[in-house]
């Protein structure tokens, strides 16, 4: 019953998670880091995602 509980949570909350839209500065150029529904933490790809543009220059963008 836990499990299907646990489940049930995670689907839920990968629903609240939403697209990162990040911009190179430099070229103009975009990039999606799309949200996932997969796993029990959705947001630690996206994260990853994110982070590693980050680190190669690129910003947030506020594009939604």
């Amino acid at each position: 019953m836990r499990f299907a509980m646990l489940i049930a949570v995670a689907t839920l909350l990968a629903g609240c998670a939403s697209d990162v839209h990040v911009l190179n500065p430099r070229t103009g150029e975009t990039a999606v880091c799309p949200a996932s529904a997969m796993g029990l933490n959705p947001w630690s790809q996206q994260d990853a995602c994110v982070a590693e543009y980050l680190a190669q220059g690129w910003t947030r963008s506020t594009h939604d």
